[in-house]
Order: C-alpha cells, then sequence, then structure tokens
C-alpha cells in the first residue's frame, strides 16, 4: 500500500470509530497534489471542488457549493490550486457527514501565501491586478492548519513517519443515541423544536424561533413541523427563505411524510392543502386569512423585513442559522431578540445544541470556526458601557492591516461587530477585509475595545476610454461601484473622472449606539478622505426610513434610489453622495436636483411602492421647491374649509405637502407618520393612488369619509405653515 493510502486508511478508520470528521492537507507542488490524491480516487465516492477534477470526476465550482447545502458526503476534495474561497470551504465542510475525510490540495504551506491565487481576481477592482491582493488571509490560513492538533498535515518531500495527528477524546466526542427521541426526528432538540412549533400555532400571535449552527437539522424540523401542521388542517402552509434552494430540506422532509401529495419544486399539493415557498417579498404581500410562514435562514433576511412578516402573520416559525456559511446569524439574534420582546413578549425560542450529521465538539467544525471566524465576538458590551462616558473616550485611527492580522484580539472583534452590523456578512467578506488592495479599514476604540469601524472602497477615477462604455451599457470593470452606477444608470459621465470613497459598512457596538458615534466615525473619515484628494464620499444600502435620516445627519443627501425592491431586503437600493471638494460639490448638487426633480413623477411610477417613512425622509429638507403662490393658497381654503372638490386643488396640495416636507423636523414627521390621515395623503397626492385602491386599503373606508380626512389634514398644514 502507498504512503499515502496507509496515512488516508489510518485517517478514515478513527474518523469512522469515533463518527467525527478529519481533515488531510496535501502540500507541496501542484503535480504531487494530484498524484497523491489520484491513488485515493478508488477508496471513496469523492466530490471534488475544483476547476480542474478529473474528467470522470464527481465536481462542483467554488461558487456552487451552496446549492449542496443540507446534502450529506463522506469525502470530498478541496482544491485551493483552483483558489480558496472561503464561503465554499465553509460550505462543503458542512455537508460532509460524521465519518468523512475532507482532503485540502494546497501549495507548500511555507510558500502558500506566494502563490497567485485565482480567487484574488474576486478581490481586486481595476486597474489592480491579482498579483496586488494581499496575503494577510492565506497566510493567517496556513498557520492555523499548521498548528491544528487534529489536522494531519502531508508534506511532499516529507517521510510518512513524521505525519502526527492527535485523536480526540472518544469520551468527549461521541454522543450516545437517545431512546426516547420519537420519528422522524433523530435528536430530542429536533423533536422539541417541531414541539415548539406545533404549541406555539395552536394559540395564534406566539412565535416560535428555532437558532442553531450548521447541521443540527433546523430545516428538518421546519419539514416535519409542515407535514404535520397540514395534519392538523392548516390549510395554506407558506415557506419563506431568501433563496428557494434554502429550503429544499424543508420540502424534501414534508414531502417524505407526505407522500401523497403532488410535488413541484418549492410546491407540495393535496386537495386543499399546500404547503409553498414564496420569497419574503412575495409574503408580505400575500393577502390570504389563516395562512402560517415558517422562515427558514432567517438571520439572511434583514430584520426590518423579519418584523413586518411578524406583524403580518399570527402564527409564524422563524429558524435561523447562528454561525453560517452564507451569512452569519449574531447580528439576528441580538436585534431580532429587541423586535420580539417589544412586538411579541409571548415568542418562545430553542437553541439546537445536538448535531446530527456528526458528533459534539468535532475537530473539523471547530476548525472551520476558527479558520473562518464564524465564531467571531464583538467586545463585551459591559465593558464598553462601564469604560465610555463620552465621545472624547473613543480614538479613531486608520487601521494597518498588516499588524490587524496578527492582531487576534483586535480582528476578532472587529470581525465580530462586522457580523453583528450586517445580515450578510459571510466568510468571503474576512478574505476582503484582509486582502482587498483598495480598502481602507478605520478603526473606534474605547480603553482598546473595538466600539465601532468603518470599511471604505477606494473608487474612481476610471480611464476616459472608458467612460462612454460604461454610459451605453457596453463595458463595466471590475468594482467601482459608485461611478459605475452614476455613469451608467444616471448618465452623470463627469462622476467617472473624480475620486471616491464609497463606505461598505460603517458599524457601532450596539451597546454605544444612539450617542454621535457614527457621526464621529464618519467625520474623522471624510477629513481623512479630503486630504488625501478624494472628491467625495458615497455609500449603497437597502433603504429604510432610519437609515436614509442617519445618512441625511451625517450630511449625506440622496441623490438616486433603485426602480425594484430587492427579493430578500424588500427594499429599494438607496445611494447617498457627501462632497469633499469643487467638482464634487457639482456633481452632488447636478445628480439630487435632478433626483428631487424625478422624485416627484416616480412615485407615482416605478416608485409608487416606496414605504411611506421613506417617501417623507426623501422629502424632508429636499429643496428645489414650486412656488406656492396666492391663487394656491386661495385653493387651498377653499377645498380645506369649504366645499371645492379634491381634483380641482390637487396640484396645490401637492405643492403645500413638498412645502411641508421641505420645512418639518425630525420628530414632528414621527408623529405624522402615525396619523392616517396624513398617510393617505401621502398615498393619494403624492403616490397617487386611486380611491378604490384607497377604499381596498381602508377596509371599506367610502370616498366621503376619506375625504373629510383629506380636508382636515389640508387644514392641519396650512395652520403649521401659516
Amino acid at each position: 500500500m502507498t504512503a499515502i493510502r496507509t496515512l488516508y486508511s489510518r485517517l478514515l478508520e478513527d474518523a469512522e470509530a469515533q463518527q467525527h470528521r478529519r481533515l488531510l492537507v496535501l502540500s507541496g507542488t501542484q503535480t504531487w497534489c494530484y498524484e497523491q490524491v489520484a491513488q485515493l480516487l478508488g477508496e471513496a465516492e469523492w466530490l471534488w471542488v475544483s476547476e480542474q477534477a478529473p474528467a470522470k470526476a464527481q465536481s462542483v465550482r467554488a461558487t456552487q457549493c451552496h446549492q449542496l447545502l443540507g446534502q450529506s458526503l463522506s469525502a470530498v476534495i478541496f482544491d485551493a490550486w483552483s483558489g480558496f474561497n472561503p464561503n465554499a470551504f465553509g460550505q462543503i465542510s458542512g455537508t460532509l457527514s460524521g465519518g468523512g475525510v475532507l482532503v485540502l490540495l494546497c501549495p507548500d504551506l511555507d510558500h502558500w501565501a506566494e502563490f497567485d491565487d485565482p480567487e484574488h481576481q474576486s478581490l481586486v477592482a481595476h486597474p489592480y491586478c491579482s498579483s496586488d491582493a494581499g496575503r494577510r488571509f492565506i497566510s493567517r490560513l496556513a498557520m492555523i492548519l499548521e498548528d491544528d492538533a487534529y489536522t494531519l498535515v502531508y508534506r511532499e518531500g516529507q517521510a510518512l513517519a513524521g505525519v502526527e495527528a492527535e485523536l480526540p477524546s472518544s469520551a468527549a466526542l461521541v454522543d450516545q443515541p437517545d431512546d426516547n427521541v420519537v420519528l422522524p426526528s433523530k435528536t430530542k432538540d429536533q423533536q422539541q423544536a417541531v414541539e415548539l412549533i406545533l404549541s406555539q400555532f395552536r394559540r395564534g400571535r406566539r412565535p416560535a424561533v428555532i437558532t442553531a449552527d450548521r447541521g443540527r437539522g433546523k430545516s428538518v424540523a421546519l419539514g416535519i413541523a409542515a407535514a404535520q401542521l397540514s395534519g392538523l388542517d392548516f390549510q395554506d402552509i407558506l415557506v419563506t427563505a431568501p433563496e428557494q434552494s434554502s429550503v429544499d430540506e424543508v420540502f424534501s422532509m414534508a414531502h417524505q411524510l407526505l407522500p401523497d401529495c403532488d410535488y413541484q419544486l418549492g410546491k407540495l399539493c393535496h386537495s386543499d392543502h399546500c404547503i409553498r415557498y414564496v420569497t419574503p417579498e412575495q409574503a408580505l404581500q400575500e393577502q390570504g386569512e389563516g395562512q402560517v410562514l415558517l422562515v427558514d435562514e432567517a438571520a439572511a433576511i434583514p430584520v426590518p423585513v423579519l418584523s413586518k412578516l411578524l406583524q403580518r402573520f399570527p402564527r409564524i416559525a422563524f429558524a435561523s442559522t447562528i454561525h453560517g456559511y452564507e451569512g452569519t446569524g449574531q447580528g439576528f439574534a441580538v436585534r431580532f431578540k429587541q423586535v420580539l420582546e417589544k412586538h411579541a413578549p409571548n415568542a418562545k425560542s430553542l437553541h439546537l445544541n445536538q448535531p446530527i450529521r456528526w458528533v459534539s465538539n468535532d475537530p473539523l467544525e471547530q476548525l472551520t470556526f476558527n479558520l473562518l471566524l464564524l465564531n467571531a465576538e464583538p467586545a463585551a458590551a459591559d465593558d464598553l458601557k462601564r469604560t465610555y462616558q463620552s465621545i472624547a473616550d473613543c480614538q479613531i485611527d486608520k487601521l494597518d492591516r498588516d499588524q490587524l492580522a496578527e492582531d487576534y484580539q483586535t480582528l476578532t472583534q472587529l470581525f465580530g461587530l462586522l457580523v453583528l452590523a450586517h445580515y450578510r456578512t459571510s466568510p468571503g467578506d474576512l478574505r476582503v477585509l484582509l486582502d482587498s488592495p483598495n480598502l481602507h479599514v478605520w478603526l473606534m476604540k474605547v480603553d482598546g475595545q473595538v466600539a465601532g469601524a468603518a470599511l471604505v472602497a477606494e473608487e474612481g477615477p476610471l480611464p476616459e476610454e472608458l467612460v462612454d462604455d460604461i454610459w451605453s451599457g457596453k463595458r463595466r470593470p471590475r468594482g467601482h461601484l459608485l461611478p459605475q452606477t452614476l455613469v451608467g444608470q444616471e448618465g452623470a459621465k463627469d462622476a467617472a473622472l473624480l475620486k471616491a470613497g464609497r463606505i461598505m459598512r460603517i458599524a457601532i457596538h450596539p451597546a454605544l449606539q444612539h450617542k454621535g458615534l457614527g457621526r464621529a466615525l464618519l467625520s474623522t473619515v471624510s477629513d481623512n478622505a479630503k486630504s488625501a484628494g478624494w472628491d467625495y464620499l458615497g455609500a449603497s444600502f437597502a433603504a429604510s426610513a432610519e437609515l436614509i435620516s442617519f445618512w441625511q445627519h451625517c450630511s449625506f443627501e440622496t441623490v438616486r434610489m433603485g426602480s425594484t425592491r430587492d427579493s430578500v431586503s424588500g427594499c429599494h437600493a438607496a445611494l447617498v453622495l457627501s462632497p469633499l471638494t469643487e467638482q464634487g460639490q457639482s456633481l452632488e448638487k447636478q445628480l439630487r436636483q435632478r433626483f428631487i426633480e424625478q422624485l416627484n413623477y416616480r412615485l407615482s411610477d416605478n416608485l409608487v411602492d416606496l414605504d411611506l417613512p421613506v417617501v417623507c425622509r426623501l422629502l424632508q429638507h429636499g429643496g428645489n421647491l414650486p412656488e406656492l403662490t396666492a391663487h394656491d393658497q386661495s385653493d387651498l381654503i377653499a377645498f380645506a374649509v369649504h366645499n371645492r372638490n379634491y381634483e380641482g386643488c390637487a396640484f396645490a396640495i401637492h405643492k403645500l405637502l413638498l412645502q411641508f416636507l421641505d420645512q418639518v423636523e425630525d420628530q414632528q414627521l414621527e408623529m405624522l407618520l402615525e396619523n392616517e390621515e396624513f398617510t393617505l395623503l401621502i398615498e393619494r397626492n403624492l403616490q397617487q393612488k386611486s380611491w378604490e385602491q384607497l377604499e381596498v386599503k381602508g377596509q371599506g373606508q367610502g370616498r366621503k369619509q376619506m375625504m373629510r380626512q383629506l380636508k382636515s389634514i389640508t387644514a392641519l398644514l396650512l395652520d403649521k405653515l401659516s
């Protein structure tokens, strides 16, 4: 038997005996790595993650690994010669079952960082090339692999006798089966999750929240619950997640338990009973009564959308991966808990601890958490609260990323904060953080603890020869989201020739929010950018009233709104700018004026479904106002006080509303958004919704009653502007 087969057999025997998973690293030249693994191909049914797998081998590309989540594999080859994609490595490791072995092919660990990884292309923006990408991520990765006691590293030229790895204690690893588990559940945790959902749904307005790390069977629990709910005569069971592929396990399990149902992709029906997939946005539009909703991978859905779903469905269950590979869930656990405490105090939660596909304390799971910082935690809230007194306590510095890669506490606190702040933070963002050459990072610390951070991508100027091709839609060079959007979508060719900073992330620790720290951090970034000769700062984000307000208070103006809602966030994308030079001011003024002019038209066209608080925030202090003439004033009095009809005064009311929104302050606007008369006026006048639409929304409220409300609010606005 060859050396590599002897080594693999020894590792496999140990993994199978203890039902944990092991990692074998083959480190050397590419030719040697392929020669070694070729000798193992007859030992198991291997799945290759590679661009260069043998012709007859079962293989997937790194970008396809997310499609395999939920499957159980016994043998995987991850070919880092095709590039080390952090998301793919995490995803594919999550598919490996207990007793399985993952083989990692890579350059010599001592020189891996020098290898021009194909993944570098995804880290660099024009005109950088792959050789400009940093090497910090791979250097850290190689060090962790060498130091991990349970990872077997076999190097080219190394004698087999020198390859050693510790064996985890059997007593610490093997989970004992529980005879009290009721099939089809596989663990007591999973059974309790199903029972919790059923118990909460019987009562209504009592949400269930299921959290777990990958491999604990939460999606299968949803599938069991869906089948049993159907048997309890719940006729319309909706299942949602960011992507339909995320709920394949839910439907597969439900179909096993309901074999007589007609099964199509994302739909399981029998007679008048149906279990069906809808996107989060579609779920919000559902009108039926008696529906129930199961939300999977809830951490990958923004909290504002989850909050709306919570209010829309009396019976709802949320399931989320906390340390996931396609987006992390710590932010969900913290922020959504606050929503539940406010709107659903009867909610009950359950965390699934016991793995199903492998045993507890699995060596590969612990290693993956460490490699990808899936378990990164922000600074302790109590520590920050104890040491923070005022903004003067905060130290803001531009980060040296070479130092960051070697500072474990700062790196984990920073990445933990980013995980907490944004619902789509994934392991791939760790490599971007460490290695993207056009990225700048500012840290805010309090007594050495990370309290805030801003990640800024340097963008532009773009070569003049590319401008017309970007403008006409023929070219889209990598990166440069701000100038490309402004040129290609808004027709502002001048934007291509300016230097910009795109704020990719800004995060303040939840313990210190609403104290002005975000503004202080952005002010420092702005001062640095101005000194460096940048023309403007900008950001693009899923628009909510709260975020629009935040950016406005930081002197950023909205200059663009996307035409459609994102299927996951349920929001339109907003783009905001803050000028730093005369050229930047000229660009911002031009775009802002155009945006406000177009907004009045778009509110009754492709932005007709824009949330009312967002509409008001966009127009608040908007400027570019039409004149409210004496004739208009007369029409307004005729409508508000006398018997003039609405249609004859609608444009005067429109001008009055714009004048009011231009002057209104935050607190008064918040109060008015709770006023049904004011929201009716926004919908009828700005969004120009028909009387019939408003009657349906008002649940039968007649036109005469609505007219009285419009007269009343018009009189109120006249009084406030007088």
